[in-house]
């Protein structure tokens, strides 16, 4: 597996991981957010990419392309196909548009045709799952055999008494999801970061309350 906590401090830097009073898409309050759109740098990228690639590797995944949904997991999926090709793995990319183009080559897809291939979905993080279901109904729309999703982050919320969104996510969907860290090396790099561990007590509460450590 890639460095969890290697990751974690890389996506402090980028702004990526944020500590403070967040509003979630599902409404719940959080003191802690994951939002992979603010990696900007050609390092970031570039680190971000191989550890998606490391991931998929680990476990067998063999894609034949990656889909980035729009608009932030465009930049994932590419430098994410940049960084298998150094590895020997060549992959194809499609993303999706936010609007059905209906001159030119038309349709909701750019990228290399998903008809009958492999496709993994790369993308930041889970909440409620809404909208990668909707990712992958477009998947499979286009006849793409979607095998499996990576992810940046899980943060291990329930979805309900007993499962978290991701596992009720694999269970609907019917596909496996992998993520390069999780909440609890968020926990981990908290309780070995000085300049941070003032977040510990009130990550540790939340995830008490809403999570599946």
């Amino acid at each position: 597996m890639p460095d969890a906590n290697q990751f974690i401090r890389l996506m402090k830097e980028e702004g990526v991981l944020q500590f403070g009073d967040f509003t979630l898409k599902s409404g719940k309050k959080s003191p802690y957010f994951f939002n992979l759109g603010n990696v900007s740098s050609g390092n970031g990228l570039t680190e971000l990419g191989r550890a998606y690639a490391q991931c998929i590797l680990d476990h067998d995944l063999q894609p034949e392309i990656l889909y980035g949904p729009a608009y932030k997991g465009i930049p994932f999926a590419v430098t994410t196909a940049v960084a298998l090709a150094s590895r020997g793995v060549q992959v194809g990319v499609a993303f999706n548009r936010k609007e059905l183009k209906g001159y030119g080559e038309g349709g909701w897809l750019i990228g290399e045709a998903l008809d009958e291939k492999r496709v993994i979905l790369i993308d930041d993080v889970v909440v409620d799952g809404g909208t990668k279901i909707e990712a992958a109904e477009m998947i499979r729309n286009e006849g793409g055999i979607l095998c499996g999703m990576v992810l940046g982050i899980d943060r291990l919320e329930y979805a309900n008494k007993t499962q978290t969104a991701t596992e009720s996510l694999m269970e609907r969907l019917r596909v496996s999801v992998h993520a390069v860290s999780d909440l609890r090396d968020v926990l981990a790099y908290l309780e070995s970061d000085p300049l941070d561990r003032e977040w510990l007590h009130a990550v540790r509460e939340y995830a008490s309350k809403n999570c599946k450590l």
